[in-house]
């Protein structure tokens, strides 16, 4: 049926429902089967065919729905690459961590051995190695350094004998070290003699000098201990399991099982080996012999071999004896060691090596027993003392301006002083005093007047019962002199503080046991009627007046208030803690060794 053109109607644009039109600029690309791109939701969907075994899910499904259990890739590329940056990041942060770990312990070791060094300074021609180890052997021989309390002297002495076989190896530290004779000389029950040690310097020879004494000394607190040869360990000679020892002492726990007395041998060398390589080297001064051969006089004395001592100390008085320049006949009596006076009454000029070797010797002569040839060196050792002439005073630094005391009482000044200490080099202290010069008289020097006078008032009031008075004097007279040395306002060593504060503790002990002995004699007669007597006057410290004003006054002292008093004074002086503060201030004060 025809229809006519007209009649067709077109279908109106508004009736169509609007939609986005189809516009496709670029045609999708295949995503390949190699690589991993992002799908996202308004993207194409994918030209690749989707299989479903490669489609696994990321992860496992729950696991009580059986049918639908299926294994899930661990190691997706996606997790790959997760895990790989995470590795990485990892890395990183470790190896920042771990640097910074290794930086602050560099630093730690570096401030911990600078403060070794301020501490106990080495020689500054030591190897690394030597000198590193020897400070650390010094800091852990001291108890107060090392926080224990305690000294662990087998360590010790480990560490020091380490440090001698470096100072003494010609590969090492000992290049230029001369043995006296081929081969060494071997001196009968000590080992092999010293060696020449002119061609080293003297902060090398005193720092070698400095690790003899102390393993002399650390040689000393180990002397009864041995070795077990099976383990190669060291014990004390009281837990070794043997006939020598029928009660053996228990073990600390956790400590290693004591040895059979079989299997051990001495653990160190005896302190006379190394007393005797100083006494025998060349290169050491007076002052430095003359210490050695005192200490092993000390160490004789205490192992019993009087005679032997005797001989030591006589050596030291032989050394000291010959640098000085009168001959030796005419300043001390050989067989007495008394020291002589000139005609005019004053004793002939002596060395402070001389005076130190003589007031030893006394010393051994008071500890067995021969009183009647220690008071006579006592005697002429502080006539001596009394008679040099004073020492010249010490220039005292400036005072700093105005500005400077104003900075320095803000606290500026202080700080700033601190820290350039810190960073300036650590310088090693000056030789000590030689010992060969002319005595003098110096603010230091009435510590040894004290201590004289100490020996002397203890001799007399222990033998001689009509003596017992005047040893009191002497004993009260060395007090106030200690007691002055110790408040001083002078420029003193803390070694010589610390030896003020050593004598006056001694001197208040010794007059506590005089006086109550005095008082027990007197029996207490008519002690209550004095015990109000006046307490003015007397010794410039206001102590000791009971006694002098009763002696004053002609009545009889009272012994008992008197040895009250001291008694007060002495547990007031332990209480202010000068003796261990000056202590801590002389080993702080250098490495020079004190004997």
């Amino acid at each position: 049926m025809y229809i006519p053109r007209a009649s067709v109607r077109r279908i109106s644009p508004l009736l169509r429902p609007l939609r986005p039109p189809n516009i496709q600029l670029q045609p999708p690309k295949p995503r390949l089967f190699t690589q991993n791109s992002q799908l996202l939701l308004i993207s194409q969907p994918a030209l690749r065919p989707q299989v479903p075994f490669l489609n696994s899910p990321r992860h496992l499904p729950a696991r009580n729905n059986v049918y639908r259990l299926q294994l899930a890739r661990l190691l997706t590329t996606e997790r790959k690459r997760y895990l790989i940056d995470e590795l990485k990041r990892g890395i990183k942060i470790g190896a920042g961590i771990f640097t910074v770990l290794v930086l602050v312990g560099i630093i730690a070791i570096g401030v911990h051995d600078e403060k070794l060094q301020r501490q106990f300074p080495s020689p500054p021609d030591w190897s690394f190695m030597a000198a590193r180890t020897y400070r650390s052997a010094r800091a852990q021989e001291d108890p107060e350094f090392n926080g224990t309390g305690i000294t662990d002297w087998a360590s010790t002495a480990n560490m020091f004998r380490h440090v001698l076989r470096r100072l003494e190896d010609p590969k090492r530290d000992g290049k230029g070290l001369v043995e006296q004779e081929e081969g060494g000389i071997l001196v009968p029950g000590a080992g092999k003699a010293g060696y020449d040690l002119t061609a080293k310097s003297e902060p090398w020879r005193r720092g070698y000098f400095e690790t003899l004494m102390h393993l002399a000394r650390c040689a000393e607190h180990l002397d009864t201990w041995v070795r077990d040869k099976t383990r190669n360990r060291a014990f004390p000679a009281n837990v070794v399991i043997g006939p020598s020892n029928p009660n053996p002492r228990p073990c600390p726990p956790g400590a290693l099982t004591a040895p059979l007395e079989e299997n051990c041998e001495p653990a160190w060398e005896g302190p006379e080996s190394y007393y005797v390589k100083i006494l025998t080297s060349k290169g050491f001064s007076t002052r430095q012999r003359v210490d050695a051969a005192l200490a092993y006089g000390d160490w004789l004395d205490y192992k019993g071999l009087h005679d032997t001592a005797a001989e030591m100390y006589r050596w030291g008085i032989d050394i000291a004896s010959s640098a000085v320049p009168a001959p030796s006949q005419t300043i001390i009596d050989a067989s007495t060691g008394v020291l002589k006076s000139t005609d005019s009454g004053s004793p002939a000029p002596i060395t402070p090596n001389l005076a130190h070797a003589t007031t030893q010797l006394a010393l051994h002569h008071a500890r067995t027993g021969a009183v009647d040839k220690a008071l006579p060196i006592f005697l002429s050792v502080l006539r001596a003392y009394r008679s040099a002439p004073l020492a010249p005073p010490t220039a005292t630094p400036s005072r700093a301006s105005s500005s400077d005391a104003a900075l320095s009482d803000a606290g500026l000044m202080a700080l700033a002083s601190s820290l350039l200490s810190f960073l300036r080099p650590t310088r090693y202290p000056d030789p000590p005093p030689s010992g060969n010069e002319p005595l003098a008289r110096a603010p230091g020097t009435s510590c040894d007047e004290a201590g004289l006078m100490t020996y002397i008032g203890e001799i007399l009031f222990a033998t001689s019962p009509g003596q017992r008075e005047a040893g009191l004097r002497w004993t009260r007279e060395a007090v106030e002199a200690a007691e002055r040395g110790v408040r001083s306002k002078a420029v003193v060593a803390p070694q010589e503080k610390a030896r003020c504060a050593e004598c006056l503790e001694t001197g208040l002990s010794n007059m506590v046991l005089m006086l109550e002995r005095l008082a027990k004699e007197e029996g207490g007669s008519d002690g209550g009627a004095r015990a109000g007597a006046g307490k003015q006057g007397g010794s410039w410290s206001g102590f000791w007046s009971v006694g002098q004003r009763g002696a004053e006054g002609g009545e009889a002292p009272d012994w008992a208030e008197e040895a009250k008093e001291a008694e007060e004074k002495l547990l007031a002086f332990k209480r202010e803690g000068l003796r261990e503060t000056f202590e801590k201030s002389a080993a702080v004060a250098g490495s020079t060794w004190v004997g």
